[in-house]
């Protein structure tokens, strides 16, 4: 494999870890950007499924005396925090522990989804794991563009499986017009306690208009599976930076996130689209040290 000079990268290129040397890392994202997108996938979902299982691993180990539901409920604690172990504890018929991953519960919500024309994609560290660097998920986030007289067949189909509140819905379809990108409700799909957020879209805000028309299929597993809907590596970066301006820039993980997935993807970037976008969202001066760090600039 020929690898890049140490010398050829740009000044301003920033490792993803203060302990990588730069040389190893120009491997690791060589690599990276060699895999598949079925690769990507088996990748994040094995690098998930690892990180719930050493959960739980560490669980009964601590509390092997403990009973099923006081493990279980350390388990939601955990993953969810504390004011979801009353909500969930006793909302359904437990059994053994379920592990799964944020792919499989996209492709689960997706199926349930798309018979009711409901619009989504996948965002957060999940697009941007399959698009860049690989980063545990504690859930999953979805944007997704429903009407109000969608509202009672989407609960109606999630209700076997998923913990979803019917007021939360109907309140961030309410909200969506007057907080656009930042309306949203949880559901939790009860064997596996995965979570995920669904941020209601508004059709009169144009950067979320925009991210649904550039929405990318993504395979979900074998080439003959169907695949999941998830951010454009450009908008991807947009989506994080913004949250990581609006957040006064304590997230480092968002930002690290920006730089893996500018890293995997280097020249296929639209950088006239991340340029137009980062004027009218004000993240154009994150948009250029990103790049500088990426070693794109």
């Amino acid at each position: 494999m020929m690898l890049i000079p140490v010398t050829q990268v740009k000044s301003g290129y920033k490792p993803q870890s203060f302990d990588t040397s730069i040389e190893a890392e120009l491997l690791m994202f060589q690599l990276l950007q060699r895999l598949t997108p079925q690769k990507k996938v088996t990748r994040t979902i094995n690098f998930n499924r690892a990180v719930r299982s050493l959960v739980i691993s560490g669980i009964e180990s601590q509390y092997n005396s403990a009973t099923p539901v006081l493990k279980r409920q350390e388990f939601i604690k955990l993953r969810l925090g504390s004011n979801w172990i009353n909500i969930l504890s006793y909302t359904y018929n437990w059994g053994d522990f379920v592990i799964q991953d944020p792919i499989w519960l996209a492709r689960k919500i997706a199926d349930i989804l798309e018979p009711l024309d409901i619009s989504y994609l996948v965002g957060g560290s999940v697009a941007s794991s399959l698009l860049g660097e690989n980063r545990a998920s504690q859930n999953l986030d979805l944007i997704i563009n429903i009407l109000p007289q969608q509202a009672p067949q989407l609960i109606s189909a999630m209700s076997d499986d998923f913990y979803i509140s019917e007021s939360a819905v109907f309140e961030a379809i309410t909200r969506a017009e007057s907080l656009p990108r930042k309306s949203s409700f949880n559901v939790i799909y009860l064997p596996a306690i995965e979570k995920a957020k669904f941020f209601v879209m508004s059709n009169d805000d144009p950067f979320s208009v925009s991210v649904m028309k550039r929405r990318q299929l993504h395979v979900a597993g074998a080439a003959s599976e169907r695949g999941i809907y998830i951010y454009s590596a450009e908008d991807i970066i947009l989506q994080k930076l913004c949250f990581y301006k609006q957040n006064g820039g304590v997230f480092k993980r968002q930002w690290k996130d920006v730089l893996g997935v500018m890293k995997v993807q280097g020249d296929r970037l639209n950088f006239n689209y991340l340029s137009e976008w980062g004027e009218c969202l004000k993240v154009a001066d994150l948009i250029a040290q990103a790049l500088q760090q990426s070693g794109l600039e």
